[in-house]
């Protein structure tokens, strides 16, 4: 399971002996490749899928005969020999019953069920609707660990994208600080211009500062999830260029989420195996036939008398049948039971499959919502780069004040960050789109 971790970690170690750095190329597509290869939860959910496996066989070899082989040595106290008076005619003083202390006794025995009333098929099937079930889980799990991934390296990507826009803001207050003081020196700014600049760029050192530490922050979770060694340098190579496509019409995508999602699976099979279990518990309330063999060798053989200390042979074959018919209601309880937890499971069906079309329907305005936030939030980003462009050219020429120039700057930031959030929320929105409809 884990071969394209340990072809990583190999190709990793050859590149670390000629280079100081660690550095993985990775987008959102390569994460998810990543985490399914490497997670524990994975590992955790096939593992119950073998369990599973193993109680199919187990269920199925019911089916077949028992053999058991048998094997007694057993010495006892002596006991007096029961044996004729030597005054009865013809056969006195022989042994009726003789004091024969150790004993000794092996067998075969074969048992083969004809008819169990239902309770090896019952069996059997609860066996293969566990196996769905925890099939169905291991599938939730690979979902769940896409968009953990996606979102992971996503918010990695806004991360990254914040950095990027807290330098730019800081290169930004480092020019408008050169030029208070370049108007200062000719005259046409007083300190107080230059003051506010110096303290515009003060902030935006912190807010780089802090967006340093988080974008290392996310760095860290995604390498972390990844299974990845701290030395390994990610490099995000999607940056949110480019937007994911709008979503397709909602009633497919509801449709498509019923008919795919794992977890209505796995509560579809959990309801499937307590009928399946109802048939197994109710099967003592009906006949039961199997047949049987039996081989034995034995010293002394109970069914040769008189006995004596000497091994013989014996062996019994038949049909057993049974059928309890009285019970005090402990079976019919047990059923009844079963069959209301089946009831239970049916009504949580039926709440799940609402809450999924809500899943589908929310997950696919959100989508919808961050796209059109991306475009209103890069119109913001035009209009305030212009703004801060011409208020600084203004300033330059004494036309403006620096607190101008400082607003158009705020805005320019304000609206750098927001585009940031909007693109890659919209990623986010698509992944969770995706885990929605179960892809």
């Amino acid at each position: 399971m884990r071969h394209h971790h340990v072809t990583l970690l190999i190709l990793l170690t050859a590149a670390a002996a000629g280079a100081a750095a660690e550095v993985l190329p990775i987008d959102s597509d390569r994460a998810v490749e990543l985490v399914l290869a490497t997670s524990h939860r994975r590992d955790a959910a096939a593992a119950r899928v073998d369990a599973a496996d193993q109680q199919v066989g187990a269920a199925d070899a019911r089916r077949l005969p028992t053999v058991d082989l048998e094997a007694a040595v057993a010495h006892r106290s002596s006991v007096p020999e029961a044996a004729f008076p030597e005054s009865v005619p013809d056969i006195g003083g022989f042994v009726l019953f003789p004091n024969i202390q150790d004993t000794y006794r092996a067998g075969v025995a074969l048992t083969q069920p004809v008819w169990t009333g239902g309770a090896i098929n019952g069996s059997c099937e609860a066996a293969r609707h566990d196996r769905t079930a925890a099939a169905a889980e291991a599938a939730r799990v690979d979902d769940a660990l896409r968009l953990e991934a996606r979102t992971a390296y996503w918010n990695a990507v806004a991360a990254e994208a914040s950095l990027d826009a807290a330098r730019a803001e800081a290169g930004r207050a480092e020019r408008l600080l050169a030029d208070a003081r370049a108007l200062r020196g000719a005259g046409m700014a007083v300190r107080a211009d230059e003051l506010g600049a110096a303290a515009r760029l003060a902030a935006a050192q912190v807010r780089v500062i802090d967006a340093e530490a988080a974008a290392a922050n996310r760095r860290a979770e995604l390498r972390s999830l990844l299974d990845l060694a701290p030395g390994v340098e990610l490099e995000l190579t999607d940056r949110g260029g480019r937007l994911p496509s709008g979503p397709p019409a909602l009633a497919p995508l509801i449709a498509e989420a019923l008919a795919t999602r794992p977890e209505l699976a796995a509560l579809a099979a959990r309801r499937d195996a307590l009928a399946s279990r109802s048939a197994t518990v109710g099967a003592p309330a009906r006949p039961q036939v199997s047949l049987g063999a039996r081989w034995d060798v034995a010293r002394p053989n109970e069914r040769y008398l008189p006995l004596s200390d000497e091994w013989n042979t014996s062996w019994t074959v038949g049909v057993f049948a049974g059928w309890r018919v009285f019970d005090g209601a402990r079976t019919g309880a047990e059923v009844a039971t079963l069959d209301a937890e089946r009831s239970s499971v049916e009504a949580e069906l039926a709440e799940l499959e609402r809450r999924v079309a809500l899943d589908v329907e929310t997950a696919r305005r959100t989508l919808e919502a961050t796209l059109a936030a991306d475009t209103a939030a890069t119109a913001a980003v035009e209009a305030a780069t212009a703004r801060e462009a011409d208020s600084r050219d203004r300033y330059g020429a004494g036309m403006a004040t620096v607190a101008e120039v400082l607003d158009a700057q705020t805005e320019l930031a304000e609206a750098e960050l927001t585009l940031v959030r909007a693109r890659s929320g919209a990623w986010i929105a698509d992944a969770g789109l995706r885990r929605a409809v179960g892809r």
